[in-house]
């Protein structure tokens, strides 16, 4: 997470129109921060961190106010758009046990947008929430393998051994761009890391928080393939190394 002087006290613009490229066959990355199957119609988004700002000013910060209602407006919108059969939130949906009456109450809406909700339980996924709603530790959707990160995926997948595509959240991955003068940006990024020999594939996630700051993103392995794309208001970046 972020410094809170590192972000504007104004609330962003929820665009309903957006960008969007596809990063595998049938699977678009949505500049919104999130991604979508077009054959099994889920769209998947993680660490939305939903009451991060509430948490913040219970620790004694003077945190604005916007955050939830971005998440809320950014996710309908997009869920609007794509009509999904399935909403995949992979992990650190909320953060922690603050906001638990809003919080509460924005999980039960959800209900209302799509068909079906799958809440996978991330690291910061606690309190109220967990006794209203039920969250999975995994959640296995063809070839694709979703958990948050934060455990093995092994682990995480209750000794599942065979793993195709890999879906995590957690590491916040992000992309910095300078212009050599001293001014740089941060995106938030997808990456995707493909294991030939392994026959399996690593992909992270963007933070949905409008609150992330963000990692860079690097490789796992030295014998993989390795691609990032940075989403940036209406537009995605694709990042190639030279």
């Amino acid at each position: 997470m972020i410094d809170p002087a590192e972000k504007s006290t104004e609330v962003p613009s929820h665009a309903v129109e957006a960008g969007n490229c596809e990063v595998a066959p049938g699977v678009l990355l949505d500049s919104r921060l999130g991604i979508f199957h077009r054959q099994e119609r889920w769209l998947a988004v993680s660490d939305l961190h939903f009451g991060y700002e509430v948490s913040r000013r219970r620790d004694g910060g003077l945190w604005p106010l916007w955050g939830m209602e971005t998440i809320e407006a950014r996710l309908r919108a997009m869920v609007e758009e794509w009509a999904p059969e399935q909403l995949i939130l992979v992990g650190d949906i909320v953060d922690s046990s603050a906001a638990p009456g809003e919080a509460i109450t924005w999980l039960a809406s959800l209900s209302d947008l799509c068909p079906e909700v799958i809440l996978i339980e991330g690291n910061h996924d606690r309190g109220e929430v967990k006794r209203h709603f039920e969250f999975v530790p995994w959640y296995r959707k063809g070839e694709f393998f979703f958990h948050h990160g934060h455990r093995d995926r092994l682990d995480a997948g209750a000794g599942e051994s065979a793993v195709g595509i890999e879906v995590t959240g957690h590491f916040h991955p992000s992309v910095r761009f300078n212009d050599g003068a001293g001014t740089s940006l941060k995106l938030p990024a997808l990456t995707r890391e493909v294991f030939v020999k392994e026959g399996r594939e690593l992909w992270r996630l963007p933070a949905f928080s409008p609150w992330a700051g963000g990692h860079p993103a690097k490789p796992t392995g030295s014998k993989s393939s390795f691609s990032q794309w940075a989403c940036g208001g209406k537009r995605i970046f694709e990042v190639v190394e030279k």
